[in-house]
């Protein structure tokens, strides 16, 4: 109780605070006779402007539990406030909901070109994978490495594992493997419970794998640690590598996947 209270004082103040800043453009929308005796927009503004109710937006920026907002309606506040990316991220963090924008917005700008150098430039094999655990990007070492997956008929990696055949004999410890990314896919799986395409990702593999079944029900939960991995490639028979996942400070959501060869 005492955490939540103090999210919501946090989100209050963040917003006020940023409401404050707008005077210099957003006032010009509101002219009137009498001079402003406060900095930035009113609350009665923002509310308009955002189409939303007065009173509820009042009880946000005071911090009130009941005022909980949607999605819906912290996209629009931040939109009237011009907050940029990193504003608006901790905007949505801070009231617990998921920006509907998120993904998209992200999957455009410059850092994800800078994050594919950097891929494209290690001599191991990397991947970076979203919050559904689908991957963006990867190298040819990669590739190589993983081209059952990769080149395979699914590129998502909780599909590939739990509803591709062939990755039970390319996985060694398969079922082992399998169960853990489920403990690990929790922790993305709570930071959008929510999004009705992770809902639905959940569903499908619930209904096509019996063992992503029993391991969703175990509701065991790791984080992405590094780890010790072995598979039986095609190719080249027995690989062994040591697996870190980073996370991306722009971004959370996006992992940085990379597989030092070990003995």
């Amino acid at each position: 109780m005492v955490q939540t209270a103090l999210r919501h004082r946090e989100l209050g103040d963040f917003l006020r605070k940023h409401r404050e800043l707008l005077a210099p453009v957003e006032t010009r929308r509101f002219p009137g006779k009498r001079r402003r005796r406060t900095p930035g927009l009113r609350r009665e503004e923002v509310a308009q402007i955002a189409g939303i109710s007065v009173s509820w937006y009042a009880r946000l920026e005071q911090g009130e539990e009941t005022a909980a907002p949607s999605s819906d309606a912290l996209e629009r506040i931040a939109t009237v406030l011009r907050l940029a990316p990193a504003e608006r991220n901790y905007l949505f963090l801070l009231a617990g909901r998921v920006d509907p924008n998120r993904a998209a917005d992200f999957e455009n700008r410059l850092v994800v070109s800078t994050i594919e150098s950097f891929v494209v430039s290690l001599s191991s094999p990397a991947y970076l994978l979203d919050k559904y655990w689908t991957p963006l990007l990867w190298n040819t070492e990669a590739l190589r490495l993983f081209s059952v997956w990769l080149q395979g008929p699914e590129t998502n990696l909780l599909r590939h594992v739990f509803l591709d055949p062939t990755a039970r004999t390319f996985v060694v410890d398969w079922e082992l493997r399998a169960r853990q990314l489920v403990a690990q896919f929790r922790n993305d799986f709570a930071n959008n419970v929510d999004d009705p395409k992770m809902l639905e990702l959940v569903r499908e593999l619930s209904e096509g794998s019996d063992l992503f079944r029993s391991a969703w029900t175990d509701q065991r939960v790791l984080f992405r640690d590094g780890d010790a991995k072995s598979y039986t490639h095609p190719q080249f028979g027995l690989l062994k590598f040591f697996q870190t996942t980073f996370l991306v400070a722009a971004e959370p959501s996006l992992k940085l996947v990379v597989a030092t060869p070990r003995n």
